[in-house]
Formats: structure tokens, C-alpha cells, sequence
């Protein structure tokens, strides 16, 4: 599990303070909301109780005034009792419409009073003055319908009629004697006094039927905002006081149930609204958890300029150190403990420069010697065999060929014997080869091919002295046999690859001998990349140590079967190379 950083246990210790009391602020505002919309809600609730009790007591006293007509009124009473064109019937007509004629201008919120007599089809009206003559005769056509659908037009309640989109209350009573009277009062002029509410803007009235259908005409907004929404499921039920309803935007609903007919007053006020006399309440929800966002940020730029920012560059001047970098310093800071801290490092990181320069020139005396020891190491192995050759050659008395092997044995032991150069070219290198195999060419001369493949650019880049050439001579020693047919050929090629800094000298020594397995080779490979030499491969060890001290980078030596029969060893050297002129370079003398 990874570590907790010091970042992150102040944060963490941070929000253990400020995130409670968020919490507890923001509980505290939600339950303020909450007893803003209980207050708000009942008071309109009690301001809707008395406007629907004052509806009903209006329509209760309509009500009274035509059962006590209907039990009363002789000439309402005689409207289905004479004939059409007695003397009676006129007289009870006339009476019964002057009646109503006269309780029209006293019962103001009834639109429309009226009487109807079976017998006869008769339907007298009286309306108020606000009612025009088209809106009386389609209310007479809806009365008619009403009346004559039915054996009892009658009721015990205020009834609910639809007339063209607008909705009324309609109540009739019967005489018992074939003759009626009733009311039609319009839901709209009913309403009339609840439309202050939506002419401010703070909220919207209207009545509504148990079945969720708007009786009372609203504005287009209320409209467009209750859609298709079901309002029955918040109608005055006993339980709850209000519902909050998310519309186009939030509104709080009140309503109040009528005792005189199926209907209910609904009351919708924008929650926003009931905010408004609360400005800083209201702001002070929004404001608290954008001040501790506010504020957290402020303490985090404080924390990461005081504290983590130097701990941050303490860590970053040990990381640059334990890589080799001895030279970073740690700048001052203002706290007391930093600057003693400061202090400590510089000094520490001081003194380890000036140790690791005393151990660093002791380590080159050393690695110089034990070069010159390595590169001393070569000399004897192959002054053996030239002296064998030489030995043969004199058997066979080849004066000629033996000037000439003298020749190239005087070029060999001239560049072997320089100790004291540490650097050499790749052109001299590959010189020295072509003495060297063309002193083995003398032993195998039907047998033995060599030839030479140097990079242009390659000539001039220099490497440590004698790492080709144990190359060239394990070829010799383990993949030389002698053979019919085809001889024994050796290639040395010079390329390289990539660019600038990263640029890598690639020196591959490739021959068609015996070959070597997967198994030889990776545990060839194993060897010669070890710490300490072992008892086999030696040469090569020596060539992947020396070119490790020289260079002070990743050197590979890689070996790997050749096609089509055969050993290809590669050596990768990192070095920069600089492109020098094309100069000649000796090639493979195949007679």
C-alpha cells in the first residue's frame, strides 16, 4: 500500500473540520426552508379556508333561497298545473319570472336564475347584466339539455357543466309537482377575487375537480407549466398541508376541498417567491459552500508554498544526488526549520562532493592500471602462435613468404607494443586485423578468406586498442576447419546507428564456421557480461571490461548463428561519432 503524503493528511484534516460544519450549515438552512413553506403553507391555507368557506356560504344561501322557492312558490308550483293558454298559467309565468327577476340583482354570484316548467317545455331566465345575450342562450341551450336528459334533473350538490372548454356550477331543485327552479353560477367570475394573486406575479389560483381537471381559467404561463401533470394527486386529502411540485420550475401547492361541491381550491406559489423577504437566508445557502471551497483553496495554496513546495525541493536535491548529481544546492526559506534544514543539506551534500572526487580520481588510477594490465594480458597469446607460424614457414624454407610474414609480424608487434596509447581509430584498428589475418593466411592459403566492410564516417571514431581482434581470433580458434570445397571466410563490418548522443558503433565479426547452439551462445553471452572473469572466455571478458571502462556506458556483446552456417558476434559500442574523410580501408584479400 503506498504511503499517505503530508499533502494529503492536511487535506484530509482539513475537511475533518470544515465539511461538518458544512453539513451542519447546510442542514440548518434546508430546515429553515423547510419551516418557511410550513409557515407560508398554512397561512395561505387558512387564507384559502375562509375564500372557500365564503364560497361555499355564497353558494349555501343560493341553495337555501331555491329550496325554500320550490317548497313556497304557488306560481312556481302551478307552472305545469294549467294549460298553456289559461289565464292561470300566464299569471304563474309572469309571477315566477318577475320572481326571479327581482333575487337576481340579491344573489349577485349567481350568473343565471331560472325556472322550468315539464309540462309545457318552459324555461325562464333571469341573468345578471355582465351576461351578454349570446352567453344566456347558450346557457339556456345547456339548461334544456340538462333538464330534458334526465327523469330528475334534480340533485343534492352543486353539479359541475362543461360548456364549450369553460367550466360553471349548475344547481337545480324540484318542486315535486313536474316544475323546477335552480342556479348557474360561472367558476371564472367566482374566481374573480383570487386573480390578485397572478396579477403580482407571487403565485396562481384555481379551482379543480376530484378528478385532477382544472375548472377555472389560468394564465398561459400556469398553463404551459401544468401540462399534462395529474393534479389530483395533490388535492386536500387531510394529510398533508402542502406538496412542493417541480413544474417548469418549483411551486408550493395548497388546497382546500369544498363542502358544496366536488371541487377543490388549489393554490400554486413559486418556491422562489417565498424567498424573496429572505435575501441573505437565501444567499447564505448558495454562499457557505462556495466560501469553504474558497477557503480550502487559499489553505492548500498556503500549505504548498510553506510547507510541501520546500519538502518538495528537499526530495527532488536527494534524488539528484543519489543519480550523481553532487552540484544541487537548496535555496533559503523563510521558516526557521528549513533554513536549519538548508543548512544541514548543503553542508552534507558538499562534503559528499569532495568525497566522491577523491574516490572518483583514485578510481581512475586504479582502472588505468588494471587497463594496462588487460591490454599487457593479449600480448603473450598471440606471440605464441606467430612464433609457430614462423617455425613452420622456415621448415618449408619459403624465404619470400617469409619476408613478407616478417613484414606483417614487424606491423603487428609495432601496434601491439604501444601500452601507452589508451585511444586508437577504427581504421587503425582494422589495419592491425588485416596484419593479423594475413599472417593466418600464410598457414591456410587455399582455406582462409577475409574481408573488410568499414562505414563511411566510422574510420576516425576511436576505442579502446586490441577489441577487435580477440574477436577475429576466436573466429580463428573455435569456427576455423579445414575443408574441401569452400573455404573458411571471415567479414568484419563497421556500421552505425541512431543519432547525435545516442549514436552506436556496431562492430560484427561474421564467419561460415562451425557455428555455434542457443545454448553456447547464451551461455557465452552469460559469461562474458559477468563482474569477475571466469576460467573460459577470457579474451572476450577482457574486450566487454575494457570497453566498460572506457566508455562508462552500457556496452553489449551479442552472439548469434550466421545464415547460412556459421557464428555472428556483434559488439555495441555508445559513442559519438564524427564523420571524417573517406579514407582507404584494407580489404579482404582473396587469393
Amino acid at each position: 500500500m503506498r504511503p499517505a503524503t503530508m499533502r494529503s493528511r492536511l487535506i484530509l484534516g482539513f475537511a475533518l473540520v470544515t465539511v461538518p460544519l458544512v453539513i451542519a450549515l447546510l442542514w440548518n438552512n434546508l430546515y429553515a426552508t423547510k419551516v418557511v413553506h410550513s409557515q407560508v403553507a398554512q397561512s395561505n391555507r387558512n387564507m384559502l379556508t375562509m375564500y372557500m368557506n365564503d364560497m361555499d356560504q355564497v353558494l349555501g344561501e343560493i341553495e337555501n333561497y331555491l329550496y325554500k322557492t320550490a317548497e313556497q312558490d304557488q306560481s312556481l308550483i302551478s307552472l305545469s298545473q294549467y294549460g298553456k293558454e289559461s289565464w292561470e298559467y300566464y299569471l304563474a309565468t309572469t309571477q315566477t319570472a318577475n320572481d326571479l327577476n327581482l333575487n337576481i340583482n340579491y344573489y349577485d354570484a349567481a350568473d343565471i336564475l331560472f325556472a322550468y316548467g315539464a309540462k309545457h317545455d318552459e324555461l325562464l331566465v333571469a341573468q345578471q347584466q355582465s351576461v351578454t345575450y349570446e352567453r344566456k342562450q347558450l346557457i339556456q341551450e345547456k339548461l334544456r339539455e340538462i333538464l330534458t336528459s334526465s327523469a330528475d334533473g334534480s340533485g343534492r350538490r352543486w353539479s359541475l357543466v362543461e360548456q364549450n372548454g369553460e367550466y360553471a356550477l349548475a344547481r337545480i331543485v324540484d318542486t315535486h309537482y313536474d316544475s323546477y327552479i335552480g342556479a348557474w353560477v360561472d367558476l371564472n367570475r367566482l374566481m374573480e377575487p383570487m386573480r390578485r394573486l397572478g396579477q403580482d406575479g407571487k403565485g396562481e389560483a384555481l379551482l379543480v375537480s376530484r378528478e385532477g381537471v382544472p375548472l377555472s381559467a389560468t394564465g398561459a404561463a400556469v398553463r404551459e407549466a401544468l401540462g399534462s401533470t395529474d393534479l389530483s394527486a395533490y388535492l386536500d386529502d387531510g394529510k398533508a398541508a402542502y406538496n412542493i411540485v417541480k413544474l417548469d420550475k418549483p411551486y408550493l401547492f395548497v388546497a382546500k376541498s369544498s363542502r358544496m361541491a366536488a371541487m377543490d381550491l388549489l393554490l400554486m406559489l413559486p418556491e422562489r417567491s417565498l424567498l424573496e423577504g429572505l435575501p441573505f437566508f437565501r444567499n447564505l445557502t448558495y454562499l457557505i459552500p462556495m466560501l469553504a471551497a474558497a477557503m480550502l483553496g487559499l489553505y492548500l495554496l498556503f500549505l504548498q508554498n510553506s510547507i510541501v513546495k520546500p519538502i518538495h525541493q528537499f526530495i527532488k536535491g536527494m534524488r539528484k544526488i543519489r543519480s550523481g548529481d553532487l552540484s544541487v544546492r537548496m535555496e533559503d526559506y523563510k521558516l526557521q526549520e528549513f533554513l536549519a534544514l538548508k543548512e544541514t543539506f548543503n553542508g552534507m551534500a558538499q562534503q559528499i562532493e569532495h568525497l566522491k572526487i577523491d574516490i572518483y580520481e583514485e578510481q581512475i588510477r586504479t582502472q588505468k592500471a588494471e587497463l594496462k594490465h588487460l591490454q599487457a594480458q593479449i600480448h603473450p597469446h598471440f606471440f605464441m602462435n606467430s612464433l609457430n607460424i614462423v617455425y613452420q614457414l622456415a621448415q618449408i624454407r619459403d624465404y619470400e613468404v617469409i619476408q613478407n610474414m616478417a613484414l606483417h609480424l614487424v606491423r603487428y608487434f609495432r601496434y601491439t607494443t604501444r601500452t601507452q596509447v589508451s585511444t586508437i581509430t577504427i581504421k587503425e584498428e582494422t589495419e592491425h586485423i588485416y596484419h593479423y589475418l594475413s599472417i593466418q593466411k600464410y598457414r591456410f592459403p587455399e582455406t582462409l578468406e577475409f574481408e573488410f566492410d568499414v562505414a563511411p564516417g566510422t574510420e576516425d571514431a576511436e576505442i579502446p586498442p586490441l577489441i577487435i581482434q580477440p574477436l577475429v581470433e576466436n573466429a580463428m580458434v573455435h569456427g576455423f576447419s579445414i575443408r574441401t570445397g569452400s573455404p573458411f571466410r571471415i567479414r568484419v563490418k563497421v556500421s552505425q546507428e541512431g543519432e547525435g548522443s545516442d549514436r552506436t558503433l556496431l562492430i560484427e565479426v561474421e564467419d561460415n564456421g562451425k557455428g555455434l547452439s542457443d545454448e553456447q551462445a547464451e551461455q557465452l553471452q552469460e559469461r562474458v557480461h559477468e563482474a569477475e572473469p571466469g576460467d573460459r572466455s577470457l579474451g572476450l571478458w577482457n574486450v566487454v571490461r575494457r570497453c566498460r571502462l572506457y566508455f562508462k556506458g552500457p556496452v553489449k556483446m551479442t552472439f548469434s548463428s550466421a545464415e547460412p552456417q556459421g557464428a555472428l558476434v556483434t559488439l555495441r559500442l555508445p559513442i559519438g561519432l564524427d564523420k571524417g574523410k573517406d579514407q582507404e580501408t584494407p580489404r579482404g584479400d582473396k587469393r
